[in-house]
């Protein structure tokens, strides 16, 4: 069992003092083996700190991390906490990379690297609690319309973004570092045959001494940055694009959920099969009809939503960029994306909207001949919406549409063109030989 960071805290003050001290000497005057031993002596005590260097700086920044408030029962704090939160932990993780430098001449840096993708890990990982909670705060409002909370959810794809900036900007800070001190190491055993700098040559003597795997290691790597695709935290870019991910997919559910709530039993409603309106309803001409109520209320959203998509067309909101770029929204797996982020989002709700209606229609298990042709009313107003988005892939909606409208003759014509499920479903809901 290691002792506690008092004594981390203790060599932190210890090792300054030292420095300052002998700073004001005159060492050329003294051996160098008499320096080196005394630097041996003098610095023996904290062996275990050296040697156990990794495990207090994964301590101090747990400590640390504990300290940062990321949430309250207020939503609009609870973001500006998680906004506010970044600089704080870089400025920990900048702390703990000077600290190293300063007490081992950045000679345990490597041994670091681990320490510090646990202290991001468990900082993304509150993140993504933090989110959670507010997405919990808000489950029995979504589904409703609630453009305040879609409002909340962007700030949240902002500081995803800024989060993601600012670690790039860290991991290459250190790359530098690194490359720099590397170069320190060369000069300074050139130094060492001139007899300059004797005390602080004496203290990496020692270091060596008990951390001398570090060194190779840390070559191994600074040769390996060469590579433009290395990373010194593997497992952050993914967690970062995972949680980038996961603060889309609310921002989504917020817009879309309301239209999902609108659909939902679509494909049990009455009408497909009942005969209460009679033989006069079914003899009314198509044009007669008029799309039902919630498929009307699903075209004036989406024809809304442009409106409030306009954060999306700052073209100086990097942060946006970069949370979309790391991240993903649903429905866009597969397609490719345009540089314009509005029509993105505007292309995900609308994909969303006719895989879901799709869905619903395919379930229907029966249709009469008012049924049909209310059926086909709604389904075209809908298309006309998507069309009107600019929605290029709508040729599935577009097939079912008319196997739906097509007589039996040309029903069996299409269908040897069209997806066998989609021909076999609306085949038996039409009641087709």
């Amino acid at each position: 069992m290691l002792p506690s960071n008092g004594i981390f805290n203790k060599f932190e003050v210890f090792s300054l003092l030292i420095r300052t001290c002998m700073s004001c000497l005159f060492l050329e005057h003294i051996p160098s083996s008499t320096i080196e031993v005394f630097v041996f002596e003098l610095y023996s005590p904290y062996t275990d700190v050296f040697q156990n260097y990794s495990t207090y700086e994964q301590e101090q920044l747990k400590d640390a991390l504990d300290t940062i408030q990321l949430d309250t029962n207020d939503t609009s704090t609870s973001i500006q906490l998680l906004a506010s939160s970044i600089s704080n932990v870089f400025a920990i993780a900048n702390e703990t990379i000077e600290r190293c430098k300063q007490l081992t001449n950045g000679r345990t840096i490597i041994s670091l690297l681990g320490v510090l993708q646990t202290f991001f890990t468990d900082y993304i990982g509150e993140l993504k609690r933090v989110v959670n909670n507010i997405r919990e705060r808000h489950s029995k409002i979504l589904g409703n319309e609630d453009w305040e909370l879609f409002r909340q959810t962007i700030r949240i794809l902002e500081i995803c973004g800024e989060l993601i900036l600012a670690y790039e900007q860290f991991e290459s800070s250190l790359v530098q570092q690194m490359v720099q001190m590397i170069n320190e190491w060369h000069n300074k055993t050139n130094k060492y045959k001139q007899n300059d700098d004797i005390f602080d040559l004496s203290i990496e003597s020692f270091i060596n001494n008990i951390a001398s795997s570090d060194k190779h290691d840390f070559l191994s790597i600074v040769n390996a940055l060469e590579n433009a695709t290395y990373s010194l935290f593997p497992d952050i870019p993914k967690q970062l694009s995972k949680f980038s991910d996961e603060c889309h997919r609310f921002s989504f559910d917020v817009v879309f959920l309301p239209i999902n709530s609108l659909l939902n039993g679509f494909s049990k409603l009455p009408i497909w099969s009942s005969e209460n309106r009679g033989t006069i309803v079914a003899d009314l001409p198509s044009f007669s009809l008029v799309p039902q109520e919630n498929i009307t209320k699903i075209g004036q959203y989406l024809l809304m939503l442009p409106q409030h998509f306009e954060p999306f067309n700052l073209h100086d909101n990097q942060q946006l960029r970069v949370a979309f770029k790391k991240g993903k929204l649903p429905y866009l797996e597969d397609k490719e994306l345009s540089h314009d982020l509005t029509s993105c989002w505007l292309d995900s709700v609308a994909l969303a909207t006719m895989r879901v209606c799709m869905e619903q229609t395919l379930q229907i298990q029966t249709l009469n001949s008012t049924g049909l042709k209310q059926l086909i009313m709604d389904l075209q107003y809908l298309f006309s919406v998507l069309e009107d988005f600019g929605l290029k892939d709508v040729g599935d909606f577009r097939d079912m549409l008319e196997l739906l409208n097509a007589d039996e003759t040309t029903f069996e014509e299409l269908a040897r063109k069209k997806s066998a499920r989609m021909v076999t479903t609306i085949r038996t809901m039409r009641h087709l030989n």
